[in-house]
């Protein structure tokens, strides 16, 4: 079997271009695995490849969601099962891209299939939060969930809840059914890399290509979101260049500001990426220049051709 590859790595890092490339040499198709490049709203600020960027190489799971949906890794990867299966059913290389990581990990190490939450269970442990406070959610959870509890650091009170809220639901532990996951695609089938350049020009990569979003009509694409009025609590609403962007829409703010916050936030959710991958794909091939990009592409070219 064809192997399955991985391009991951930090936003501006040069993921879709490498992509592109490495399908143009092994006869592959783009796969998503950005999770702001799937929603519809979001061509040009989530940088989803235009067209003429896509070059004639079939591309997968881009912007197919609406707005109003909350896209879950779930979701996707009940999506991306088929698409994948579909390529090497054709005997095509399938090429997942993108600064997901959680995408990743849940297609090699599996995601729990935790059943669905009630209302009722998640306003008693929000009862909880709301009566007594963070710190007797916190002590509710390391009672029914130490595996779990000890994980979140700090007062995260959204992955207490959903320690706590799972228990209530299920009389089970988020950690045993942690424990049940199972690979969609086992590691053996991939081949993975993960970009990490040198940060001060991934830094100057990233402010060069936000004012080119602006100049390309970023700015228009946030304010037909803005007049759209979507709730502020979408994970779509994520994306940097919509918050940033509204304070400007609203007359609170210059559009110089609200560029320079956007910038900013960028770099630091690249910073975030840059430390989760580095954290969490130990096991990939790190690639910090060219001469690594070179002798990846050619191991993987060997093995499909």
């Amino acid at each position: 079997m064809k192997p399955i590859i991985c391009i991951a790595g930090p936003t501006a890092s040069g993921k879709s271009s490498w992509a592109l490339e490495i399908a143009k040499s092994v006869g592959g198709e783009i796969i998503n695995a950005d999770a702001l490049q799937v929603y519809e709203d979001l061509q040009i600020l989530s940088a989803r490849p235009t067209p003429d960027e896509m070059d004639g190489v079939p591309h997968h799971l881009f912007g197919h969601v609406a707005g109003t949906t909350r896209y879950s890794t779930g979701e996707w990867l009940r999506d991306v099962q088929p698409v994948i299966l579909d390529c090497l059913a054709r005997d095509v290389v399938p090429i997942l891209t993108g600064g997901t990581g959680l995408y990743f990990k849940a297609l090699i190490e599996g995601i729990a299939k935790v059943p669905p939450i009630s209302d009722a269970a998640m306003s008693q442990a929000q009862a909880i939060l709301d009566d007594d406070g963070i710190a007797a959610l916190r002590a509710k959870a390391e009672a029914v969930d130490s595996v779990a509890a000890a994980r979140v650091l700090g007062n995260d009170p959204q992955r207490l809840l959903r320690i706590v809220s799972v228990h209530m639901e299920t009389g089970q532990a988020l950690s045993a059914w942690q424990e049940k996951t199972r690979p969609i695609i086992p590691k053996s089938f991939c081949a993975r890399a993960v970009l990490l350049p040198e940060r001060e020009s991934l830094y100057a990569r990233i402010n060069a290509r936000f004012e080119a979003m602006v100049d390309n009509g970023g700015l228009e694409e946030a304010k037909a979101v803005f007049e759209k009025g979507y709730d502020v609590s979408l994970p779509m609403m994520k994306a940097i260049g919509l918050q940033q962007f509204f304070p400007y829409l609203r007359g609170e703010m210059s559009l110089n500001d609200s560029v320079d916050i956007a910038k900013r936030d960028t770099r630091r959710f690249a910073k975030r990426q840059y430390t989760w991958f580095r954290g969490q794909a130990k096991d990939w091939v790190h690639i910090h220049n060219n001469a690594q990009k070179i002798q990846f592409q050619a191991d993987i070219t060997e093995k499909t051709l």
